[in-house]
């Protein structure tokens, strides 16, 4: 199951984000040794729940087994802070249609029920999952990723279309910002791929229940007469 989560909707999956901080904590506090904050067993930073989407993918079990965090870049995002240094035109980014991608996680814990075959389809789906939001739900115009020169075949195999927009040597190593888009062809060939069926949603969204409010109700009196 992928479930998008955004702010309108993070109390409702409270149990889902927190187990997703779990999986971050796994994947880049524990497996990569990246230098990023974890509490209690679950990575999150200041730039979560605040302005950021989330696509998830649970397992049959209901286990997070990967994620991915969007924020569009009007609002504060990790190139206003950590990764300023490898962006100094970011005002030419700071529109509307432009978003972030950051922590994409994929679990590499196996047991009987979750193998290495899966670590492809989980992947595979995040992947047309986000270009379904990108393409169908917000007019993505452009994606900005910080990655490492290695990961630019994993991206192209999953239908992102990508052009560089800086390279950084940062402690010995080379740091690119890549601008990808997805195209309607890739996103057909990632469904095609996963054998999805069309009868069923791709995403799995819940609506934020409507606040009847006070002043709701003076409306109403006003209309009413």
């Amino acid at each position: 199951m992928l479930i998008l989560i955004d702010p309108s909707n993070y109390e409702f999956h409270r149990h889902d984000l927190d187990n997703m901080y779990r999986l971050r904590h796994k994947v880049f506090f524990e497996k990569l040794k990246w230098d990023v904050t974890s509490n209690h067993g679950m990575e999150k930073d200041e730039y979560d729940e605040k302005h950021a989407t989330y696509i998830i993918y649970k397992d049959e079990r209901g286990i997070v087994r990967g994620c991915i965090r969007l924020i569009e870049m009007i609002n504060p995002c990790m190139f206003d802070g950590p990764f300023r240094f490898l962006l100094p035109n970011l005002e030419n980014f700071k529109k509307v249609g432009c978003w972030e991608q950051s922590r994409l996680a994929v679990d590499h814990n196996f047991d009987e029920n979750y193998t290495p075959q899966m670590v492809s389809h989980v992947t595979a789906s995040i992947s047309a999952a986000y270009a379904h939001f990108s393409l169908e739900l917000k007019n993505v115009k452009m994606c900005l990723v910080v990655s490492f020169p290695a990961f630019k075949k994993l991206y192209s195999r999953y239908g992102y279309s990508g052009e560089p927009v800086v390279e950084r040597n940062f402690n010995g190593n080379q740091l690119l910002v890549t601008s990808y888009v997805f195209s309607w062809q890739s996103y057909e060939k990632l469904l095609a791929q996963l054998g999805y069926d069309f009868t069923k949603p791709l995403l799995s969204y819940v609506k934020p229940i409507y606040a009847y409010t006070q002043e709701d109700n003076n409306e109403e009196r006003r209309a009413a007469g």
